[in-house]
Order: structure tokens, then sequence, then C-alpha cells
């Protein structure tokens, strides 16, 4: 028996007080693709500037209107597509099944163009999916669509993956993909199951379900905008979403889990950009190992809204800060030898209607700035994790801070001037007295509830 997705833990038993959701591996089972499971793709290609040749597919379709109902496409070769609809073709399927073997050759060509995915629409071209089965092994995507105007709708469907480098919906070139109804599954590493890619890719996923194994692996793969609502999700050995660059994520109404590098693992792969933006509402994230952060940030300027948001930690770290990026190999957080261009990350939380617990940890001259409103409470402290750190907290009237260690900040501000709403601990709270947004402080010492005090560093 598969493992499905469970509400409370992932395991393959029936769990006491928990809800088991099924997932395709239920049906396709892992272990009879491990093999493919633990290919490691290479990155070695360098990308090309142009498409370096025609599309290959066993079923190709150029313009005009198709529509295939109660049937079945397969193919089993490599670098080549099941179905490719191009130029201005209008692509209905319902209740098909689609089977696609066969490996690409180049991971560029596969994730730039789509290069063996199962279903590749592309230029100025519309696929309406209802009810349809997509089956791929040996690493390839599920529906790949590419180009400006091209849209894909994908509604009541089953997308199962083994292989590296498999997404389930893969959008490229300012492609949209719409996503409705969804069970998905893939084994391989770096097969994050809704994903854009260069120059931005839009996803849409309504009511769906996720579960993903691979190292690198996450729910969402962020090159363009992602938005999620009511997604149930695990992914096993990754983040619950990656981003690479000024990207826009946006998940509403969604459980999810992690299991390496954190909750989100936002970053840039290039010089520091500014322009990203997460947005959390009424939203629960659980992560899984200890050394799992929730939110995690790096070589990037990113705004991140919390509303409504629930984080389970098994660490101590809500929010990390990093002058750092992620490895090739979606595995590790990546330093200087890997992007000699690195600059401090800049994080700029606002949180409303959050109860939330856990530290704020920047390193290597990173900022963040930590901004409590509309009925928020914060449990935690923030520290720098290596060199020099930069905090900003600020609280509203409605909203309360309880410290568990004594905290350095640069600037701190309180909209309730006599400090009852934060609970010390016995601990105290160290500001800049010559930073501006300080100067209300006027350099004096004052007394918390709890026995510690707000002071002058």
């Amino acid at each position: 028996m598969g493992s499905g997705l469970v509400l409370a833990i992932l395991a393959p038993a029936l769990c006491l007080g928990a809800i088991t959701v099924k997932d395709p591996s239920d049906v396709i089972l892992p272990s009879d693709w491990a093999a493919d499971n633990a290919i490691i793709e290479d990155y070695s290609p360098i990308p090309e500037a142009q498409q370096p040749s025609d599309l290959l597919a066993n079923y190709t379709f150029e313009g005009g209107v198709i529509s295939y109902n109660h049937t079945s496409f397969s193919v089993n070769a490599n670098d080549t597509s099941v179905i490719v609809a191009a130029n201005g073709t209008d692509l209905s399927l319902s209740y098909v099944d689609i089977l696609k073997e066969g490996y690409f050759s180049n991971l560029i060509h596969a994730s730039f163009w789509g290069f063996n995915a199962a279903l590749n629409v592309a230029n100025k071209s519309r696929a309406a999916l209802d009810h349809v089965n997509i089956t791929v092994h040996n690493g390839a995507a599920n529906v790949y669509a590419y180009g400006t105007d091209t849209v894909v709708t994908v509604d009541n469907s089953w997308l199962y993956s083994s292989g590296p480098v498999s997404h389930a919906l893969y959008a490229s070139g300012n492609a949209t993909i719409i996503g409705h109804n969804l069970q998905v599954y893939a084994g391989g590493r770096r097969s994050s199951s809704f994903s854009g890619d260069s120059p931005a890719g839009y996803i849409e996923v309504y009511d769906s379900i996720s579960h993903v194994v691979g190292i690198g692996s996450a729910t969402y793969y962020a090159l363009g905008t992602i938005y999620g609502e009511n997604v149930l999700s695990v992914s096993e050995n990754g983040p619950v979403a990656f981003s690479d660059g000024p990207q826009h994520i946006e998940l509403v109404n969604c459980d999810a889990k992690a299991g390496l590098l954190g909750g989100v693992a936002m970053f840039s792969s290039q010089g520091r950009q500014s322009g990203a933006v997460l947005n959390l509402t009424s939203t629960k994230f659980t992560t899984t190992r200890e050394e799992v952060p929730g939110l995690w940030f790096g070589n990037l300027i990113v705004d991140v809204y919390l509303t409504d948001f629930e984080i389970s930690l098994l660490s101590d770290v809500l929010l990390v800060a990093n002058f750092s990026q992620i490895t090739q190999d979606f595995n590790f957080y990546g330093g200087y030898a890997e992007a000699p261009n690195l600059q401090p990350a800049i994080v700029t939380a606002t949180v409303a209607e959050s109860q939330l617990s856990g530290d704020l940890v920047a390193y290597n001259g990173s900022s963040i700035s930590w901004s409590l409103t509309e009925h928020s409470s914060w449990t935690g402290k923030a520290y720098s994790g290596f060199g020099d750190a930069t905090f900003a907290i600020n609280l509203d009237k409605t909203s309360t801070w309880s410290l568990t260690a004594d905290t350095t900040v640069t600037n701190f501000t309180n909209a309730d001037r006599t400090l009852s709403n934060i609970q010390s601990n016995g601990f105290d709270i160290y500001y800049v007295a010559d930073s501006e947004a300080n100067y209300w402080l006027d350099g004096t010492s004052i007394d918390l509830p709890g026995g510690g005090s707000v002071k002058p560093a």
C-alpha cells in the first residue's frame, strides 16, 4: 500500500485521529519506480537563446479545433512528447489517459521548451483537460505550457510522475495553467508539482492534493506567479514553495508540510533582486525536521504578509534572512562559492490576525522588519546567526510580544506607549538610542511587565 497524505502526519497506515487522503502513489507504488526516482539530473547543459529544434511527438496538432474523449494516447521514446498542440490549436481532452515513457537528454531543452513533456501546449494555443489521467516515467512534465497567450485548464485530473524534474503543471515563456480538483504525485528529484520557468509562468491551483517525495521537490516553484487555494500538500524533502528572484506567491486556505530547507525557500540565484512577495492567508505550514526553519529568505528583498497564518515548527526558528541562496541540487543553502555576488537579505514582514511562536534570525548584514498588527501575538526573540544583523520590531495596540530571551533591535516602535502589550518574562529589549525610530523612548529605560525592561543598547 502506498503512503497517503494525512492531515496529522504522513504514514502508510491509518492513524488515530487523522484523516487519510489518497494520492496517485496509492495506485502506482513508488517502490516499483525506485530506480527512476534515484536518477540525478545533469546540470551541465548551457542555456540557449533559441529552441534548438522542432518538438518531437507521437501526435502533433497545429491550428484548428481538436477534441478527444474516452480514449488513450501514449509514447515510449526519449525526448518525445505524447501530444504537442501548437500555433493556435484549441485542444479539448475529456476522460483521456496519457502515458509517457522515455528520458530527456538535455535539462535546458526540457525546462525552457518542454521537450519530452507528456503534453506540450505552445505558441498561443489553448487546451482544456477534464478527467484526464497523465502518467509519466523516466523524467517528464505532465502538462507543459509555453508562450504568451497560451492557456491550459486542467480539471478533475490525476497526475503521476517518476524520474527527475517531472513537474505536474509546468508553465514557461509567460504561459498560464489553471488547475482544479487535481491529485498529484511526484517521486523524483527536483519535481515540484506546480512550477513556473523563465521568463515567467503563471500557475493557479484550487481544491487539490499534492504529494512530492524527491530531494529538492516543492509543492510550488515560483518563477512568475503562483496562486494556490484549498490545496493540501506534503513536500517530504523540499519546502512548500521555492522561488528564484522577484516572484509572487499567494496561498489561501492551504495546509502544507515541508521537510527540507524551510516552509518556504525564497532566494535569488543571480544578483540580489527586489520585488518578491509572499502572501499567506488562512494557511497552515508544518515543518517535519528539527533543522527546517519556518520561512527562509536569501540574497533577496521581499515583502511578506502573514494573515491568519499558523505554523507548527520542530525547530525554534520562525524566520531567517540570510546572505545565501540554494544549491543546484536544491538540497542545501549555498554560499559564496556557488554565487560570489551574494548580498544580505532584506525582509519586511507584516503579521495580522496570527498567533506565532519562534525566533527571527538574520545573518551577515541581513535585516528583518517585523510588524505585529490586528490582534496578533508573537512569542520569541530576534538575534544574529552570524555577523551583523538589523531588526525592526513594531507592535500596534492590539498585538502582543512575549520575549524568550534578551533581544537587541535597531528600531522599536509600539502604538501602546505604556508597553503593557509586552510580556518580558524577565528579559530585556535593547534599542539603538540614536535611531530616529526610537526617539520616542528618549534614551531612557522603561520597565516591562514580567520583570524585564526596555533600555538603550
